[in-house]
């Protein structure tokens, strides 16, 4: 949890840039003033703060505004009713004194050189301290560390006789009531972006490569399953050729190596027929014939032809081949 600080009126008060008042005209009895209230540059070297910057960007002004004598709301002096506010140029107003005593003096005072300072009531909704790195603020690029108020609104500008902080050469804030707290916030917002961008670049980096290794692999496996169907002659089912796909490259391999393996043709002796052509010079041996004698010697003589005549064809035809 952000620690909870409780926030004393003296370290709220800054001295903001002089302001012009006008001279007085016969044709009118209110006196003018103007001047810039905050430059939008950093407060360096207040003794509480350190470094101190407030975001113009979600600063709020109201107008009429009320300008008070030294703070003090029973001293009312004038009022600011205009502002203009960007970062070029800071926060400027404009308004009119009072013809009351407080207004009167003012006038008179500064009519005869006196060096009226002016201060700011700045009401921040938070602040926050940043620790290490950098942080833009009011178009600044800034070193830490440096303290922000956000979410300011003035409440009133003041004539002071001193300025409210010697320290400081800008505008800040005066009397905020001493109960009120604010919640310091220990940030250093460029150094988590800037490493939260390039976590997402590697992660975009990586997801591309990896698109990019599936694609050529899906591209190479339907490749292979091609060039196996024309090696075999045939034309994988749909069902077999998505389970092709999906096999790893190891199980795809072997499997292509399997089918390939059983599907080699015989070889070309193994599928000419045999030649039981009996060679000329060789017919002598085969000229058997039987010539008379019993039945059974007979029968026995053929049997015993036709297993020569067998084996002598094998052994022609190897011969032949050779």
């Amino acid at each position: 949890m952000p620690e909870e600080k409780k926030i004393e009126q003296k370290v709220l008060q800054f001295k903001a840039n002089p302001f012009e008042i006008s001279v007085k005209t016969e044709t009118s009895d209110l006196r003018k003033f103007n001047g810039i209230a905050y430059s939008g540059e950093p407060i360096q070297g207040h003794y509480y703060w350190g470094d101190v910057i407030f975001d113009l960007d979600s600063m709020q002004v109201d107008t009429p505004l009320a300008a008070l004598l030294d703070h003090d709301t029973g001293r009312r002096v004038g009022v600011v009713t205009q502002f203009t506010k960007d970062n070029t140029s800071g926060l400027k107003v404009s308004g009119d004194l009072l013809t009351n005593a407080y207004g009167q003096q003012v006038a008179s005072d500064s009519d005869e050189g006196f060096p009226w300072q002016m201060s700011v009531y700045i009401d921040p909704s938070s602040i926050e301290e940043v620790e290490r790195g950098q942080v833009v603020v009011n178009g600044r690029t800034l070193n830490a560390p440096i303290t922000i108020f956000r979410g300011g609104r003035i409440r009133e500008v003041s004539f002071c006789a001193l300025g409210a902080d010697d320290n400081t050469s800008a505008v800040a804030a005066s009397h905020q009531s001493k109960t009120s707290q604010f919640k310091q916030e220990d940030t250093n917002v460029t150094e988590l972006e800037q490493a939260q961008a390039k976590q997402k670049q590697a992660e975009t980096e990586r997801d591309n490569a990896l698109a990019e290794l599936k694609q050529f692999k899906a591209t190479k496996r339907t490749e292979d399953i091609a060039a196996l169907q024309a090696e075999l002659n045939t034309t994988f089912s749909v069902e077999d050729t998505k389970s092709y796909t999906d096999m790893d490259d190891a199980v795809f391999s072997f499997t292509a190596k399997q089918l390939r393996q059983f599907s080699t043709k015989p070889s070309e002796n193994q599928n000419q027929p045999q030649n039981n052509t009996v060679p000329p010079h060789l017919a002598h041996l085969f000229s058997h014939q039987a010539t008379g004698g019993e039945q059974n010697q007979f029968n026995a003589g053929h049997n015993q032809g036709s297993a020569l005549d067998q084996a002598f064809g094998k052994f022609a035809a190897a011969q032949e081949a050779k």
